[in-house]
């Protein structure tokens, strides 16, 4: 297999022309993905917010406090219209959907329960949606235990085992620093393997892939010259989100430029793989496009994006682990996020380059034997 760097050179200047005539191309390569990154590092998020809070009880400082604290964490709005002294059913504020959630002291009032311990405070959450509904309940126990804590009552009872907590790699609980790297993986992978599919199905449907083929270049340069363009553009757009990402939502830097770069290569690699692969079986870029939706759904979702490998049912977690964007995600996260421990980093990185030579083989093999 013999390359002539001249003919290669000459091909990737013709690709490079190509993309950059056409705005659309520019459009689709750098401003999508980075309008992915920030519509879903802002939308995707796991926090709970504006819960729809009301306390019902008789005016004391306790009640007040434990209403502002609420607000102040920015967890909570006010329920605006409400009377608390004039509601007799406080379940109807959730039948009616004026809260989301009630906090209702007896009587006596909320000073009385936490001294005595004989009067119940009784939380009321609507649980449609059942885990929102855990989180709430849970950020209500919070604020109410640190609210008497700091009043001096004592809700968790004498003799008990107190817990000391500390969090590790993500000190704030930030969905965000989370996504982030996910989202930087997926949207890259996306926009890669569509455009450059579409970018070589195009060939066929104008007629120049004849002209290729008729012209005295071998498979390999064709390939390559269809696909290092991309390589290239992929190393930018990766740098750009990362660039959104750290400086953007200040997301947390802890690992090394090394380990970031050669996992971008390999991530990149396995998209223009797949890219190509597909180009060999479609004829059209309308087939490009339906075909890359194809794959790309099942390999987004099986992928630890969104929700953990460890979550899917054991029938379908085997897709797991021959799909590249999990090991790249995964690496993304221990880089970015944990510092970037090298033992695991090469683990998932050797996986990922393996499946990445399978498929450029695959893909190789099947477009000569197209051109053939």
């Amino acid at each position: 297999m013999k390359i002539h760097m001249r003919t290669l050179a000459g091909f990737i200047r013709k690709e490079f022309i190509q993309i950059f005539r056409d705005p659309k191309m520019l459009v689709a390569l750098f401003f999508i993905p980075l309008m992915q990154l920030i519509m879903f590092g802002l939308a995707l998020t796991s926090e709970v917010k504006n819960i729809e809070l009301a306390v019902i009880s008789r005016p004391s400082a306790l009640a007040r406090e434990v209403q502002t604290r609420a607000l102040a964490s920015g967890w909570f709005k006010n329920v605006q219209g409400i009377d608390p002294q004039n509601i007799t059913d406080p379940s109807q504020l959730l039948t009616r959907r004026q809260a989301e959630a009630v906090l209702v002291a007896p009587a006596e009032g909320l000073e009385a329960a936490l001294e005595r311990g004989d009067k119940p405070v009784q939380i009321l959450v609507n649980a449609i949606n059942a885990q929102r509904a855990q989180q709430v309940d849970t950020y209500i126990r919070q604020i109410l235990a640190r609210t008497a804590a700091a009043h001096g009552y004592n809700l968790s009872g004498p003799g008990l085992i107190q817990l000391d907590t500390r969090v590790l790699f993500n000190h704030y609980m930030d969905t965000t620093d989370f996504m982030v790297p996910a989202l930087l993986v997926m949207s890259s992978f996306i926009v890669l393997l569509i455009v450059c599919s579409m970018s070589i199905t195009k060939e066929k449907e104008t007629g120049t892939m004849e002209k290729l083929i008729a012209s005295p270049v071998s498979t390999a340069e064709i390939l390559l010259g269809k696909t290092l363009p991309y390589f290239i553009l992929g190393l930018a757009i990766i740098g750009a989100m990362l660039a959104v990402g750290i400086w953007g939502f200040s997301v947390a830097w802890r690992g090394s430029v090394l380990q970031l770069f050669i996992n971008a290569v390999i991530l990149i690699s396995c998209a223009l793989s797949v890219a190509t692969l597909l180009s060999t079986v479609t004829h059209t870029q309308q087939q490009a496009m339906m075909g890359g939706v194809l794959i790309l759904l099942p390999a987004i979702l099986l992928s630890g994006v969104f929700f953990p490998v460890a979550n899917i049912p054991a029938v379908f977690r085997w897709a797991c682990y021959v799909n590249p964007m999990m090991y790249a995600t995964a690496n993304f996260r221990n880089v970015i996020l944990k510092g970037g421990d090298w033992s695991l980093f090469w683990q998932y990185a050797a996986i990922a380059a393996g499946l990445a030579l399978l498929l450029a083989l695959a893909a190789y093999k099947n477009f000569k034997e197209k051109l053939n």
